[in-house]
């Protein structure tokens, strides 16, 4: 087993040590009575920021989600007033950018909270410790974000999810996540490695899903792919498929799975078309995961179909799954 699939592995039990954990970060998150968020990160935490600004903005919340380097770079600090709260997310709470921005604007730390998984790190220091979010996730050993992402998710869904008023429970999440790592995806890695061309497809939760598994594919596989919203693949990227694309379409029950269900069915006559879904009786091609988490998270198991595509594409390809060869598990250079 990689050092990779073994991060993999512990998700479940990543899951269950921050549920323990869950009445700690409520108590904090309850200190704090905001009424808009910025959230900021980087690759894995900037994708879970997405997830968190999905599950805020249809419950009403003004929420905004950026990529922490191009706000470095290209916001004038008088953006940050329009929010009375920010979200530094940062698994390791040492990434370049974000101490960058603590230095170069070191008044938006009184209105900051830090989602990390290192309570010892520099920007955590900075910061009361009523301010620390810790996401329990434990060691991570390999080049790409397996449990950090997704106890991140979950840390940010446990805090907005306080500052909205609607609880959501992580109950069963964990035996979903045990389920998929159990699936035979065999056909569909095979699939893949074939074509060389992937285009990831999805809506709502997905698609911060769906970014996290472009970053994954390249980190560890080394493999290219594009994703789009399903809205976005129909104007026009479809035509992909016509150039021999293989693509993956994520169905999911919930608020757009009609219309999912729809662009599956015009599709079924291609070859490459996947579906990754929780909905009975899909696509010919069809990657099958448990029925019965909420639309809120019923999304965060589709990362662990990635991460077995990913791993096992990186041994076919002959990569070490889960090494960095250029790039650094901690980035320190911008």
């Amino acid at each position: 087993m990689s050092i990779f699939a073994q991060d993999c592995s512990e998700q479940p039990k990543a899951v269950r040590e921050l549920i323990v954990h869950a009445e700690e970060t409520k108590r904090k998150a309850d200190l704090f009575k905001p009424v808009s968020l910025l959230i900021l990160g980087m690759g894995a935490s900037y994708y879970a920021g997405l997830y968190a600004t999905v599950y805020a903005n249809e419950s009403g919340f003004n929420c905004r989600c950026e990529e922490l380097s191009e706000v470095l770079w290209y916001w004038d600090e008088k953006n940050f007033d329009l929010y009375d709260t920010i979200a530094l997310v940062s698994q390791s709470g040492e990434t370049v950018e974000l101490r960058k921005l603590i230095e170069k604007y070191p008044k938006i730390r009184k209105k900051s909270i830090l989602v990390t998984n290192n309570q010892s790190s520099s920007v955590a220091k900075a910061l009361s410790q009523d301010r620390v979010f810790l996401i329990h996730a434990g060691q991570e050993r390999a080049m790409g974000s397996t449990k950090t992402f997704v106890n991140s998710i979950l840390t940010l869904l446990l805090i907005t999810s306080r500052w909205v008023g609607r609880p959501l429970s992580f109950e069963g999440l964990d035996e979903h996540l045990e389920y998929a790592l159990e699936l035979e995806i065999r056909d569909y890695v095979e699939s893949v490695a074939a074509n060389g061309q992937l285009v990831l497809v999805g809506r709502g939760f997905s698609v911060p899903i769906l970014r996290m598994a472009q970053l994954t594919l390249a980190e560890v596989a080394r493999l290219n792919s594009s994703w789009y919203s399903g809205g976005g693949f129909r104007h026009g990227a479809m035509e992909l498929l016509i150039g021999g694309a293989t693509a993956t379409l994520v169905h999911l029950e919930g608020r757009t799975e009609r219309v999912v269900g729809k662009m599956l069915k015009d599709l079924s006559d291609l070859e490459r078309v996947w579906a990754i879904t929780n909905v009975r009786e899909d696509s010919k091609r069809t990657i099958q995961l448990k029925s019965g988490l909420p639309e809120e998270l019923a999304a965060i198991p589709i990362i662990v179909v990635f991460q077995k595509l990913a791993d096992e594409l990186a041994q076919k390809r002959g990569y070490p799954s889960g090494v960095g060869m250029i790039a650094t598990k901690v980035t320190s250079e911008e």
